[in-house]
């Protein structure tokens, strides 16, 4: 089977940029993270979102303070964490805590994302302490199967490539546009740097880019 190398290139950039986005999103971020963000472009495509993301991240990092690092973690504490929020919306990152009736945790889409999981052989740490619904274990999810897609592109097996397509455009469709721009306007809200609002506009973004470019793989 002739593989187009950019079939491969294209799941290995996808699964880079996932890893990316669960990376920044799953803890406060460290020197080395905030390092090459501002010294790397982000990977652009059409949706506007993403560009008007990127440009603020990079406007801001740019004319970032001295102690950015220390700002960016109590922000990301803020929003992330909840700190200091005891009653009322929150912008926590789990999926449940947006598709529930009653705003739990733990709940529905937590225990449907989990199924998903182990039927692709992935398991989360458990180690963590972290419900499974949480967007960072989605986006590595995905950039897991990205670069399944890949290898099975590169040993020529086209019908594994296309199922896990398959995989990754239910699951997107299924646990990420479903409730992803419901928590940007929320990071939006409670944020007082504009970074993590930015992060979320680009995140939310490319989900949606990439939804559509597997749509549009799917013919």
């Amino acid at each position: 089977m002739n593989v187009p190398a950019e079939a491969v290139e294209s799941a290995r950039a996808r699964a880079q940029a996932y890893r990316l986005l669960a990376s920044v999103l799953f803890r406060e971020l460290d020197a080395d993270q905030l390092a090459f963000l501002a010294a790397n472009e982000l990977p652009c495509g059409e949706d506007e979102r993403m560009r008007d993301g990127a440009q603020r991240i990079h406007r801001f990092l740019r004319l970032a303070p001295p102690d950015v690092l220390t700002r960016l973690r109590v922000d990301y504490a803020r929003v992330f964490l909840a700190a200091g929020v005891y009653e009322g919306d929150t912008a926590v990152p789990f999926e449940s805590v947006f598709t529930s009736e009653e705003g739990l945790m733990m709940q529905g889409a937590r225990d449907d994302v989990l199924r998903r999981y182990a039927q692709e052989g992935v398991t989360i740490d458990a180690s963590l302490r972290t419900p499974e619904d949480h967007l960072a274990f989605e986006f590595e999810f995905l950039a897991i199967t990205s670069d399944r897609i890949a290898d099975a592109w590169e040993r020529g097996d086209g019908a594994e490539a296309e199922r896990l397509a398959s995989v990754q455009r239910d699951f997107l469709r299924d646990h990420v546009l479903n409730w992803i721009d419901q928590l940007a306007e929320r990071v939006e809200r409670f944020a007082e740097e504009p970074f993590y609002p930015a992060f979320m506009a680009y995140a939310a973004g490319f989900s949606a880019e990439d939804a559509a470019f597997l749509e549009e793989a799917e013919g």
